[in-house]
């Protein structure tokens, strides 16, 4: 995730203050006041400070949480909060970023926030400032939201809309045990990762195998026996709004089939090339489309900064973490994230614990250099 930046100013509101009970003259004690003394205004702001210090990096992972549908927003944000020693109830006062997702996380956020007791019983406004970056290149799968029907659900990793990138698409699929996809047409090329065992066209396929679904080939993906999920890549890719609501955007088969089946690309028959193990290449596909494989990193490995002229390349981890330079900036890659990199930028990876990752080139090539570095 790049390019937010978060700026936070708050003014106090003057205090809110409860009425003490009067002391009874004949009773011989004394009643406390309710009001705890009341706080300097330095504390209140050095409330404030520790509250801006804390709040921006949660800020930024409601950003994220939005820019996982798309990356272009930005705007300002302000946010009345109403602070009590119980919680905090906020109001939006001001918004520019017309982003529903956004407004929901900042505000849950402040309203769940550990505020500072001398803030207690204060109303501050609180704005926010977000601004797009040109792209996105690292995404939590963790934040990306799941539609389907029935035993289908769809997740939209990468596309268009949260990355500027046209060029190529991934999107994840779980399929319920039991549930199926159905005999559907492939619009573009596909290339598949099974995360699971399942079958295609009622044959068997391992957890690890690729599967290569050329335009216009019709496919059936189906979970006989338990919940699997399976990662695909489209070329070309685009807004993948179909995904987004939960179906696919493939047709069904609404006759018999003339242009073949899938090309089934098993695991076990890979081969490996140094840190790669290469299953879908052009001399398997017969396309020269996308590629795709198994990448293994050791802690402390690293990929020199390198640049691919024409080819977008994408990372699905499986496992593992590191930091990703991208143009200079560094992005921290974790278990969860999912990685595009488009063609003419300048990029470089360190391992900082051991990652084994599905990597994918749109067009095929890159993936070439592994070989020759083996010879």
């Amino acid at each position: 995730m790049r390019g937010l930046w978060l700026a936070v100013v708050a003014a106090c509101s003057g205090p809110k203050t409860q009425t003490a009970t009067p002391p009874n003259p004949g009773s011989g004690t004394v009643t406390a006041p309710l009001d705890a003394p009341e706080a300097s205004q330095d504390e209140r702001l050095a409330a404030i400070q520790k509250a801006m210090n804390e709040l921006d990096e949660a800020a930024q992972h409601c950003w994220a949480l939005a820019a996982t549908e798309r990356f272009d927003i930005e705007g300002d944000v302000e946010v009345m909060v109403d602070i009590s020693a119980t919680g905090a109830k906020t109001q939006v006062m001001r918004d520019t970023t017309r982003n529903s997702k956004l407004l929901a996380c900042v505000s849950d956020l402040l309203g769940k926030y550990k505020w500072a007791p001398p803030l207690h019983g204060q109303a501050i406004q609180l704005p926010f400032k977000f601004r797009s970056p040109g792209g996105q290149n690292t995404i939590d799968r963790n934040l990306v939201p799941w539609n389907g029907q029935g035993k289908v659900s769809v997740a939209v990793l990468l596309d268009e809309n949260n990355t500027a990138n046209a060029q190529v698409s991934m999107v994840e699929i779980a399929l319920q045990a039991g549930g199926s996809t159905g005999m559907r047409v492939a619009e573009r090329a596909e290339l598949w990762y099974f995360l699971g065992p399942a079958t295609v066209n009622k044959k068997p396929v391992a957890a690890g195998d690729m599967m290569f679904v050329p335009m216009q080939v019709a496919r059936d993906v189906a979970a006989p026996n338990a919940d699997v999920h399976a990662v695909i890549v489209l070329a070309p890719g685009g807004r993948e709004g179909s995904a987004r609501a939960g179906a696919l955007p493939t047709r069904e088969l609404g006759g018999v089939q003339s242009a073949g089946g899938p090309v089934m690309l098993p695991a076990a028959k890979a081969k490996k090339y140094g840190p790669v193990t290469l299953i879908a290449e052009a001399a398997t596909t017969k396309s020269p489309l996308v590629a795709g494989g198994i990448i293994e990193l050791a802690n402390g490995a690293t990929v020199p900064e390198h640049v691919h002229e024409k080819e977008t390349e994408l990372v699905y981890v499986l496992s593992g973490s590191g930091t990703m330079t991208v143009g200079g900036v560094k992005l921290a890659v974790t278990p969860t994230s999912v990685v595009q990199i488009p063609p003419k930028t300048k990029h470089a990876f360190t391992a900082t614990a051991d990652v084994r990752a599905v990597q994918f080139y749109a067009p095929a090539g890159p993936e070439q250099r592994f070989k020759a570095n083996t010879k």
